[in-house]
């Protein structure tokens, strides 16, 4: 097993089937303010960290084993009832906070004669939920 984000997605290469994702960044971020002071120039004070953003590209494609349908509705449903996950990679969570999805893209590459959907991309912006 690669990782995974709750129970929906589980990144693995299996003899059954592979779900992997490609291109995935991750922002840090801090916040800061400046207090303006006449005469000098602004003094800068550190407020705390800011949330952590993910992005990541899920090919599924049902000659690995995957439902592209279904895995689409699995997580245009998560997205719509603001499910909260951790990001798991390697065993290890990607932050000590879970994520949420604050955006999903779809790519419907191709589609069979019947419209059975074979291959598809999803691209997944998260974002830390503290």
């Amino acid at each position: 097993m690669i990782g995974t984000f709750g129970t929906v997605l589980v990144f693995e290469v299996s003899d059954n089937r592979v779900l992997t994702f490609s291109g995935m960044t991750r922002e840090v971020s801090s916040r800061w303010t400046d207090h303006e002071v006449m005469g000098v120039k602004p003094k800068p004070e550190f407020l705390g960290p800011g949330n952590q953003t993910v992005s990541l590209t899920i090919t599924l494609s049902s000659s690995l084993g995957v439902r592209p349908r279904q895995m689409l509705e699995r997580v245009a449903n998560m997205v719509e009832r603001g499910q909260v996950e951790y990001l798991i990679i390697d065993c290890k969570p990607v932050s000590k906070n879970p994520f949420r999805i604050t955006g999903s893209s779809e790519a419907w590459n191709t589609l069979y004669n019947g419209g059975e959907l074979a291959r598809a991309n999803l691209t997944l912006t998260l974002e830390e939920y503290t």
